[in-house]
């Protein structure tokens, strides 16, 4: 039903999957970008639903009241108290070491609002736990939701996020305004 669901829902907003999960990918972070509009989240949505993955994703703690959180919590929310430091980057790294199973999806950005520079929490959590990136996108202007390329980084912090970033520089988000391509501070 949730499938179908997310099919029409594409359907009618005239948006198309392209791409598709990697097969035989039991453990990732998947990076989603960009993220400038309330929209990213119900077209990102469908696509992992579509694609039938399980997983996990983090969103603001204040989204966590009722009847949303049931909501939240049924599709694989995490809440974040962004007021706190509360090592979430190591929290969700020994989470996916310890599971035999488990996406993990982080907006690259965190916040919907334009950044100087990306938040790299994705880019610790899948080098920490020893897991590839699979890239997830939204594209306004092509109205296209789904995922890009799987990389196994390398170790190199610089060689990998300039491959971050080269992919989703060609995406298109809804609010150029709040969209910074450039996404880390090089060295």
């Amino acid at each position: 039903m949730k499938k179908l669901i997310s099919k029409l829902f594409l359907k009618v907003m005239g948006w198309k999957l392209v791409g598709e999960m990697p097969t035989g990918v039991k453990k990732a972070v998947l990076v989603c970008a960009p993220h400038t509009s309330n929209w990213d989240f119900p077209l990102a949505l469908s696509a992992f639903t579509l694609s039938g993955l399980n997983l996990k994703y983090f969103i603001k703690k204040s989204w966590f009241f009722f009847p949303m959180n049931l909501f939240f919590k049924a599709t694989g929310g995490v809440p974040v108290d962004r007021t706190k430091n509360i090592g979430l980057v190591e929290a969700m790294t020994l989470k996916l070491k310890e599971a035999n199973e488990m996406i993990v999806a982080v907006p690259a950005e965190g916040t919907r609002s334009w950044v100087s520079k990306w938040k790299t929490g994705f880019y610790h959590i899948a080098s920490g736990a020893n897991v590839p990136l699979v890239m997830g996108f939204v594209d306004f202007k092509k109205k296209e939701v789904g995922f890009g390329p799987l990389v196994y980084l390398s170790g190199d912090f610089e060689k990998d996020m300039t491959l971050v970033q080269d992919f989703f520089s060609q995406k298109t988000p809804r609010f150029l305004e709040k969209y910074n391509p450039e996404i880390f501070d090089k060295k």
